[in-house]
């Protein structure tokens, strides 16, 4: 029988300075609905001194638990500290098998383990270069892994009616799209990126690539990910998201093993 791989996730914070609790609760809900247990966090940052108020030192942890979050600096981009680096550059690349450990040992829990930073795209990150490290390191043990962007999933396609006016809005450069009150907030905290919304009203119909909701000013929104444009054609703005979704590190990486 074929082994299941093993999901290992990346994310970015970006977005999330001052409602990390808000993700916290909705990733533990989605992984819940998943079946399984709160995902643990492994902070692979050189450095913690940073703006976003709930990711400057240790407030990251507070919030998750200790028993749930790891710092791994050796993870961390040397160029953060030395820009004349002028690339990633791994402190230490053979921490990659410690992660790897880990994301085994909390599989016996049940439980799956999202590495993050801050960095908006995956691809343009660090976090993209460990990923290939863990790949590696499961290669070389004939561990059969996978990784992917947090929440995962492949894109998808959803219509959602909007109130007279909010269409209007968003055609003059809205970024967000707030979430009617009764949305299933569940359905989309885990909506895949590159996924395309198309939103009727006013008489009208456009389209524009998501990804999973974020909660910004005390509201669950979408956000407008990957290009500003508009889209009348929901085939075109398939093909737009896919292909940014595939070029900008978003799509899983099925890992090689023995």
């Amino acid at each position: 029988m074929e082994m299941k791989p093993l999901t290992i996730f990346s994310w970015g914070y970006w977005g999330w300075g001052s409602s990390a609790a808000q993700f916290l609760k909705a990733a533990d809900a989605v992984e819940a609905a998943r079946g399984y247990e709160p995902p643990v966090f492994v902070d692979i940052r050189i450095q913690r001194s940073v703006r976003a108020a709930n990711f400057c030192g240790d407030a990251f942890r507070k919030i998750v638990g200790e028993a749930r979050y790891r710092w791994m600096p050796g993870l961390g981009n040397l160029a953060i500290r030395d820009r004349s680096l002028g690339r990633i550059v791994i402190k230490e690349p053979k921490e990659a098998e410690t992660l790897l450990d880990l994301a085994i040992e909390c599989q016996r829990g049940n439980r799956r383990v999202i590495f993050y930073c801050a960095c908006e795209i995956p691809g343009a990150c660090h976090r993209y270069e460990v990923g290939s490290l863990v790949l590696k390191a499961a290669g070389r043990r004939g561990i059969p892994v996978e990784l992917v962007e947090w929440p995962g999933g492949e894109p998808q396609g959803v219509r959602i009616g909007v109130p007279e006016g909010v269409l209007k809005k968003m055609k003059k450069g809205a970024q967000t799209l707030p979430l009617p009150p009764d949305a299933d907030v569940l359905k989309y905290a885990g909506f895949p990126w590159g996924s395309v919304v198309e939103i009727t009203g006013d008489g009208e119909r456009l389209c524009f690539i998501s990804g999973p909701a974020i909660y910004k000013k005390g509201r669950w929104v979408l956000p407008v990910v990957f290009c500003p444009d508009w889209f009348e054609d929901p085939g075109e703005a398939r093909q737009r998201a896919l292909k940014e979704y595939r070029s900008r590190g978003y799509a899983l990486r099925p890992g090689r093993w023995l």
